[in-house]
């Protein structure tokens, strides 16, 4: 019986000429399909928050308001619909860690690379305004979420006074526009591209609002889920996954914006976008999520605070220059960004 035995093996093919078995595959095959799900969510992430905007643009229009107000809150707002919808999902999904990590990532990219990117598309100029007054208050909102996870945690409370903070901000914002006239001007075309071509019936940007937030619902699922896939065999920790794919995947329309605006020569808009999208990360996106639910911030300390902190304080610095942030500036920002991203990884 042993030597039939033997011999039945010794007539065996040789397996090492035989496919590899489908559970050696299958990581290489979960690894593709976790990389096309934080495609997929991201593309609907940007179309979701385009068709918000857009719409949401157009109703205000039709319902009245006028084009500084639409700009400093229809527009501010749906610009971070993105953020709002990946930390509302990941903390509902109980990884808070996530939803921190993508606003403090968020930001982090909004002001090292996108202002980067623009120099390195064209010199980056901007008004005194910019780095006198929105570039402190950036400065005075990071400290204030420095202040919030001291304790590792963003309490209810403290989501409120988010939101209390944020509701100041765009009165306040609402009441400049009107006593400035270069923001009314730069609210006014910003409102103007978000409409684009204007339209006779609701029909149409109802259903783009609705479908909007599916984009933005479905967007935000499978970019956390395929980066928890994606990255799970690095053992990195939530908040090290949103503050690097989660955070350039929602970051993906300010990077848009900005730059185009910043060809286009439009430096106070450019510049404008990545600030202001920057405090309603702050004060609205985690403002409203701990609101609904306090967020856990275990892996998110006063280092990242003070890395945000640093952040606005370095971009205020560029912009304050005479000549702004030209090709070497921009280019030394891509690399600490990029910097950034690998500390974050390793």
């Amino acid at each position: 019986m042993w030597g039939l035995d033997r011999g039945r093996e010794s007539c065996q093919p040789n397996r090492g000429l035989q496919p590899m078995p489908w559970s050696v595959r299958t990581p290489v095959l979960e690894l593709v399909l976790s990389l096309l799900l934080i495609l997929a969510g991201c593309a609907l992430l940007y179309v979701g928050g385009d068709m918000l905007v857009s719409a949401s643009t157009f109703i205000a229009n039709r319902i009245g308001m006028s084009p500084v107000a639409i700009g400093a809150t229809v527009v501010a707002i749906g610009t971070s619909a993105p953020e709002f919808s990946v930390s509302l999902d990941a903390a509902l999904s109980n990884h808070s860690d996530i939803s921190v990590g993508n606003v403090v990532g968020s930001n982090v990219c909004n002001i090292i690379l996108v202002l980067g990117l623009c120099g390195l598309f064209h010199q980056l100029r901007t008004s005194r305004e910019i780095y006198r007054v929105d570039f402190p208050i950036l400065v005075a909102v990071s400290a204030l979420f420095t202040w919030m996870v001291h304790d590792f945690v963003i309490t209810r409370m403290e989501g409120f006074l988010c939101l209390s903070l944020l509701a100041t901000y765009i009165v306040w914002n609402l009441r400049r526009a009107a006593e400035d006239k270069e923001v009314g001007e730069l609210l006014s075309e910003e409102v103007a591209e978000a409409l684009g071509k204007k339209e006779g019936r609701w029909m149409g940007p109802v259903a783009r609002a609705v479908g909007g937030i599916i984009c933005l619902g479905l967007g935000a699922q499978a970019l956390v889920n395929g980066s928890l896939q994606t990255l799970a065999p690095l053992a990195m920790s939530e908040a090290a996954i949103g503050i690097t794919v989660v955070a350039l995947g929602t970051s993906v329309p300010e990077i848009g914006t900005s730059i185009i605006a910043a060809r286009k020569g439009h430096g106070d808009l450019a510049v404008g976008n990545a600030i202001g999208s920057s405090v309603f990360n702050i004060l609205g996106v985690l403002g409203c999520t701990a609101s609904i639910r306090p967020l856990a911030a275990n892996d998110v300390d006063i280092l990242d605070g003070a890395i945000l902190i640093a952040s606005s304080l370095i971009g205020l610095v560029l912009v304050a220059r005479p000549g702004g942030i030209g090709r070497l500036q921009g280019g030394l920002l891509v690399a600490t960004y990029s910097l950034y991203i690998i500390t974050a990884i390793v």
